[in-house]
């Protein structure tokens, strides 16, 4: 080990070129496998965070679960849940944490329009969609009590980090992309 360190040290200003021979990086591009890997991960992670809201959705909706309530019923509930406020406000803040990753999103798709990250913004929109769902047919009936609090923030939850997750890949790809550019 002494005499690499030692030879490298006598040697620095060979170590220190950084030319390559003409045409190395396109000779090394040539011998790497495809980049089929990447899109499988992406793809894959798409599928798993709409298969989580999916799944969600519909353990929401089971036989069995909350009854739904007529329309005098759920005014009746409202008037008397002392958590409405609680309410409000968790759907609040989670809205704005999703738009705020909305736009993050829409802003890099706009920087770099490429398949994968328009296959991200595609499947973001589907996350909104079920939230959306979530809102209309399931948030009503959900109990005015902690409980009923639970279940929507674990609803939130899950969207707000499947759209972080796919954010992230979202930079990936156009960080990615854009270095291929260079």
């Amino acid at each position: 080990m002494d005499k690499l360190k030692k030879f490298i040290d006598t040697n620095r200003e060979a170590f220190e070129d950084d030319l390559l021979p003409e045409g190395h990086f396109d000779r090394f591009e040539k011998k790497l496998p495809p980049a089929r890997r990447k899109h499988f991960k992406l793809y894959s992670l798409c599928a798993f965070a709409a298969a989580a809201s999916i799944a969600l959705l519909l353990l929401l909706r089971m036989p069995g679960g909350t009854p739904v309530p007529t329309n005098n019923q759920k005014a009746s509930i409202q008037k008397q849940c002392s958590e409405q406020k609680e309410f409000n406000e968790l759907q609040m803040y989670y809205k704005m944490q999703i738009n705020d990753i909305m736009a993050q999103m829409e802003t890099l798709y706009k920087q770099d329009k490429t398949t994968g990250s328009a296959d991200l913004l595609q499947e973001s929109k589907r996350i909104l969609k079920d939230n959306y769902m979530f809102e209309k047919t399931i948030l009503p009936t959900l109990p005015c009590s902690n409980d009923g609090l639970f279940a929507m923030n674990q609803h939130y939850s899950a969207s707000v980090e499947s759209l972080n997750i796919m954010l992230k890949q979202m930079e990936r790809v156009t960080n990615e992309n854009e270095n291929d550019n260079k």
